[in-house]
């Protein structure tokens, strides 16, 4: 009796530690496929000449730079960019981009959306007010331009709710070549203070700063020869890297 009481019992002890063994292997593999980073990832890019990369004589720009980072990492296969920015765009421009078939398909499919815009809505106020520049028109073109960013964050989350979106801040480009106008960098300063509010009432979204990058004299040397106006290649090296940083530090998108 005491011998068949014996064997029920390491026979239990056998079946109940094969069952925890079965499980936690089962948790385990379930686990590593969670955390697994994907192997195909999306890049949608939309707005303005800076991510379309002009002054790059590698025609990568920024969004290009840091695809390649991307590739880099060992888990990633492919990395497919889908640029929509086009040059000159300004913020009511790039509201109507949003609307073009193609750039929503390839916004819906993105795992990140980069854009760069306001340059050419400040550059619109500028020229308007060349002759007497004052701060004035830029304060007021800041309600309407708050409005419109508002809006082409809404129109990005309704084609997709939970791609990373990362917007690279504005920089004054005529610090190397109209230094007279100071009023321009606390203008600046002040539309990406707009960018950042609304960014971060969005957790999946974030602003990188790179104003600091062309705002020395010695800085001038990260600005193309040819326009005296978009960074060159080493100006897009140094936007990507801080871009890359920050996706890196989020870690890359997962199974």
């Amino acid at each position: 009796m005491k011998l068949r009481i014996f064997s029920l019992m390491a026979s239990l002890i056998l079946l109940l530690t094969a069952c925890t063994s079965i499980r936690t292997a089962s948790e385990g593999k379930q686990k590593a496929h969670e955390t697994k980073t994907k192997e195909h990832i999306v890049i949608a890019a939309v707005g303005d000449s800076l991510t379309e990369g002009v002054g790059d004589p590698d025609g990568k720009g920024y969004v290009g730079k840091v695809a390649d980072s991307i590739r880099s990492d060992k888990q990633v296969k492919t990395v497919d960019v889908k640029n929509y920015a086009v040059k000159g765009n300004r913020s009511d421009d790039l509201l109507e981009k949003l609307k073009d078939k193609k750039v929503q398909k390839g916004i819906k499919d993105a795992d990140y959306v980069f854009f760069t815009i306001g340059g050419n809505d400040l550059m619109k106020v500028l020229r308007q007010n060349f002759l007497q520049l004052t701060v004035e028109p830029f304060q007021e073109a800041e309600k309407p331009y708050e409005k419109r960013f508002e809006k082409i964050i809404s129109e990005i989350r309704e084609l997709n709710d939970h791609a990373e979106l990362i917007y690279v801040s504005m920089y004054n480009p005529f610090t190397f070549t109209l230094s007279e106008l100071n009023e321009i960098n606390g203008v600046v300063t002040d539309w990406n203070h707009i960018a950042e509010k609304e960014l971060k009432k969005d957790k999946h979204a974030k602003i990188i700063q790179i104003e600091d990058l062309f705002n020395q004299k010695s800085d001038s040397s990260r600005i193309s020869e040819e326009d005296d106006f978009h960074p060159n290649g080493t100006g897009y090296s140094l936007i990507a890297k801080r871009v890359y940083q920050a996706i890196k530090k989020e870690g890359l998108p997962k199974e």
